[in-house]
Formats: C-alpha cells, structure tokens, sequence
C-alpha cells in the first residue's frame, strides 16, 4: 500500500497549490486527477485578475490570452462602460494555467495519478485510507491528511459526512467566433436581464485571437423560468440584438458547469479527527458576485497545504482546525457579503437593472468604481454604492419584495 502525508483530490488550481505548499513544506504528498489530463475538460470563462496571476507564483506566463482592459455592462436598454485604470483583467487559457501549476507542485516534490477516482475514504489508525480506480486496478493508498480539492459535487466530502452546496448556480459556455468593435477589442462584456441569464448574467470574453471569444453564462434555477441553461445560451445565440449580430458560429464544443453560492457552515470544511480538509469549490470558496474561485481557491490551497504538512508530519491532527480559522478571517465576510449581493440580484427586474446602470454612469459614480472596483473584493465598491440615494431607494424596495417573497 502507498503511503503519503498529504493526499489532495483534485488537480485544479486549489488542489495544485495545496499540494505545492505542502510538498514544500516537507510532506511527502500526491496529487490525484480523475481527468485523463490536467486542466481538462475546460470549465472556467477564463477571466482572472492580475492579483490571481500574482498569487498564482508563476514566472511562466504561457497561459495568458490577453489582457482585459475594462468592461461592457448591458441592461435592457442602458450601458455602462468600465475601463480598468490600474486593475488589469487577463483573459487565459486554463488548461495550460493548471497544467502550470501541477508542474511547479511536482518540481516541489509532489506526485501526480491521472485517470484517479477515488471509491471510498475510510479513517484507520492515525491515518486514513483511500480505495482508487486507477488504469491499472483497484489499489489502496494511505494518508495521515486528504485534502478535498475536487470541486462542487465533491466525492471526499460526501464520503466524509460533509455536506455538499445545495445552492449553486448552472452554467454553459462555447467559444466561437464574435466580431467586436475594434475599439473594444480588449473589452469583456456582461449583459444582465431576466430574459437572458436570470440570477446572474451572460458574458462575452475576447481571446486576443481575432475574432475570438467565450460565450456564456449561468443561471440561477431558483429565480429562473426554465431550469436548463443552455436553452437560454442558445436564445441569445440566435436572438439577442448585440450577441448574436456578433455571433458566427462555434469553434468548441458547448461545456457545462456548476459554481456553488454561499458560506459553508463552521465545521463543514474541516473533519480534523478524520484528517479531511476541503478547499477551493468544494468549500464553496467563491465569489458569488462573480462566480470567480480561481484567487480564493489559490490563496486558501496554500493554507491548506501549509496546515496539512504541518498536521501529518507532527501527528498532531487537531492543527487541522487553524484552517477553518485561516480562511474565514481572510474572505469568509467577502463571501458572505457577495451571498447578500446576489440574493439581491435574483429579484431585480429589467427595469431595476436600467435603474442601477443608468445611475452609476453619473461621472462622479462611474469614477469612483474605475478607481475602487475590484473583481476579487467587490464589497468595496458597494459599499460606496450604497450611499447613493437612489440606489438606497432601490435596494430597499427589493429587499422588501425579497422579505415578502422568501
């Protein structure tokens, strides 16, 4: 039976840099993937910030599409131009960003097993074991601690007696051809409306390659008349005034996800006495107000990583609890606050969303979001939003209508 210190399930970029801290801190350390590649099937519209890119500690930049220079929000009948002036967005190419992040995990030390499931996780005595598929056969490995990196539906969570979310939201995505505006060719754009992407919002992310971007968008099945996402993406495909004039046709096959949206209860991402810990979507460490995971699931995997090899190479499996500790102090209140945003978001209508566009294009508003905006900490900038009046009156009536609704 192979026997390690730190196992991680999951080779997306929470898993990887939770097996790289923790190969670097002296564990002895696996990482298992049930893809037959890292990075694959791609399920990610691929748009991070320059702060991810940082914490991501890469010299190797082979990842990155292009650079984002600011945002396109489109309501029913208004607009809103962003234009970042010192927090640059990157469109990348995920596949090769794990892929990155898995080779400097093993240059730390770390192994990696493709086409890996696990079938079951058991504690024994001081460790716990882990029955996996592999192409080989079935075969048995040991760790003193796993940490579950293996995203929403996680397997290691539920054979842990963790709860998994229960509220996520549904997404689909195709690359394909879209022409732009050539001005606007390093622009995203968002388009928010309940007839186009209800609960969240429809995106489209240029690749740097002419005429190229990613098409999508999630939903949020609670809020929504129809429950399959990609009647609503084909919809704006065929049907909306702007994507699809612009739209000339898939260069991919459509993909499907889930993002999970709200706070893990205390307990829920930690099981020290079983040496289980949970990171990245598995922990629902994500940004409801954007649905990113890539920062949160990087900066809580160190955390993880660090805590685990400490925990297994001193015995000592009540460390494990400091994790807990750790990233709730660092953006447990950011991810509770985006829960509120969102649930906010679910009840506005077509004409709310003209409303709030139409008031943050005031100069003096639409400076200070260029100024303070930050994809990775938005309760920053709304929290200036809500001192303006009419978004106050707004908010109040919503929060209303959600107190009557609930």
């Amino acid at each position: 039976m192979l026997e390690y210190d730190v196992v991680v399930v999951g080779g997306g970029p929470a898993g990887c840099m939770a097996a790289k801290y923790a190969a670097k801190a002296g564990a002895s350390t696996l990482i298992i993937e049930a893809g037959a590649e890292i990075g694959k099937p791609v399920q990610c519209a691929g748009l991070i910030s320059k702060r991810a890119i940082e914490e991501s500690e890469t010299k190797d930049k082979s990842f990155i599409n292009c650079e984002i220079k600011g945002a396109i929000v489109r309501s029913q009948s208004q607009e809103l131009m962003l234009e970042s002036l010192d927090k640059s967005a990157f469109a990348i190419r995920r596949d090769i960003f794990d892929n990155v992040l898995a080779s400097e995990a093993q240059r730390e030390g770390a192994e990696v097993i493709l086409k890996c499931r696990v079938k079951s996780v058991a504690k024994g005595a001081g460790e716990t074991k882990l029955r996996i598929s592999t192409a080989n056969g079935k075969e048995e490995i040991s760790a003193r601690v796993v940490i579950g990196a293996d995203g929403v539906n996680s397997k290691v969570a539920k054979m842990a007696g963790l709860r998994v979310a229960k509220s996520f939201l549904n997404c689909v995505q195709v690359e394909g051809v879209y022409k732009t505006e050539d001005d606007f060719a390093d622009f995203a754009e968002i388009f928010v409306g309940n007839s186009i992407a209800p609960g969240f919002f429809a995106w489209a992310i240029p690749l740097g390659a002419e005429n190229i971007a990613r098409i999508g968008l999630c939903i949020d099945k609670r809020f929504s008349a129809q429950s399959n996402p990609l009647r609503y993406l084909k919809g704006i495909l065929a049907e909306h005034p702007i994507i699809a004039k612009r739209y000339k046709g898939a260069r991919s096959k459509i993909t499907a996800s889930a993002i999970p949206i709200g706070v893990r209860k205390r307990g829920q991402t930690v099981q020290a006495d079983k040496g289980i810990l949970l990171v990245g979507d598995a922990a629902a460490q994500v940004k409801p107000v954007t649905g990113g995971g890539v920062y949160y699931g990087m900066k809580c995997g160190k955390m993880a990583g660090e805590i685990a090899a400490k925990a297994s190479l001193t015995g000592d499996l009540k460390m494990l609890t400091a994790y807990e500790r750790r990233w709730r102090k660092e953006i447990g209140n950011e991810i509770a606050f985006g829960v509120k945003v969102h649930r906010l978001r679910c009840i506005l209508s077509d004409k709310d969303f003209d409303t709030i566009l139409q008031t943050l294009s005031q100069e003096a508003l639409l400076q200070q979001i260029q100024e303070m905006g930050d994809m990775d900490y938005p309760s920053i900038v709304f929290h200036e939003f809500s001192k303006n009046p009419r978004l106050i009156k707004l908010m109040a009536k919503n929060i209303i209508k959600y107190l009557y609704t609930k």
